[in-house]
């Protein structure tokens, strides 16, 4: 079981913030109890969402030696507590800086805090090859997970027959699941009344068919997170039901 979950992908527009809020959606329905790391300055959107049901710390990455300090919260909370961390774009040299260079992986071992990086694709050319540079800068130091983003690409057979990325995913061993499309209609509800997407099923201005679709990624995205191993819990998540 990781206790850091750092949601990347280095470039905007790729779905990290859906990515976190189905983890935390996740970490909620099985009633693990973990604390939401919002990392992303220019965008806190996730922290906005979820500030009222769950707790919620602010931590920043920045290149800037001096100020390395400012990340250091995620792994103080990380000791007590499973954390959920919102990164920003273009992060990666930042995040790299800071646990390569002020040796996270060895206080890791120390402090029995391990991580893993969820790093989300939207398929494009430079998402996609980006991936083997994190790879190869921290896949020997923590899992990874590929997160394809269907809403923003439906074919990935570019990425299937890629064979510099097929050969570091099985080097690295890496779990690569899939963001189902999160219908758009729905989509911009949720997010125009800054809703979970629990209250959404419960949001009597959403006809039944539009909560259906809501309950449905939930359950498909819940079962590729299962799928990684990646967080201990007991029983399966029973999802929210949608009222009648």
């Amino acid at each position: 079981m990781a206790r850091l979950h750092l949601v990347g992908g280095n470039k905007g527009g790729v779905g990290k913030s859906l990515t976190c809020r189905s983890l935390v959606e996740f970490c909620l329905a099985y009633t693990l109890t973990f604390v939401l790391a919002e990392c992303d300055r220019e965008t806190p959107d996730v922290a906005r969402t979820y500030r009222s049901s769950v707790e919620t710390i602010l931590a920043y990455f920045t290149e800037d030696p001096t100020q390395r300090s400012k990340a250091d919260r995620l792994f103080s909370s990380a000791i007590e507590s499973l954390v959920i961390a919102n990164l920003p774009a273009n992060v990666h040299e930042a995040l790299r800086a800071w646990f390569i260079e002020d040796g996270l992986y060895e206080l890791g071992q120390e402090h029995d805090v391990s991580f893993c990086h969820w790093y989300v694709t939207n398929g494009g050319y430079d998402s996609v090859k980006f991936f083997s540079k994190t790879l190869h800068d921290l896949g020997e130091w923590m899992p990874h997970v590929l997160v394809r983003n269907w809403g923003l690409c439906d074919n990935w057979t570019h990425v299937n027959e890629d064979e510099e990325i097929q050969d570091a995913i099985r080097e690295y061993q890496v779990s690569v699941i899939d963001l189902p499309k999160f219908p758009y209609a729905e989509r911009n509800f949720v997010e125009a009344h800054q809703l979970t997407l629990t209250d959404a099923l419960a949001h009597q201005s959403l006809s039944l068919v539009s909560r259906q679709r809501i309950k449905n990624f939930m359950r498909d995205v819940f079962a590729g997170i299962e799928r990684t191993g990646l967080f201990n819990h007991a029983e399966s998540a029973q999802l929210p039901k949608s009222p009648k």
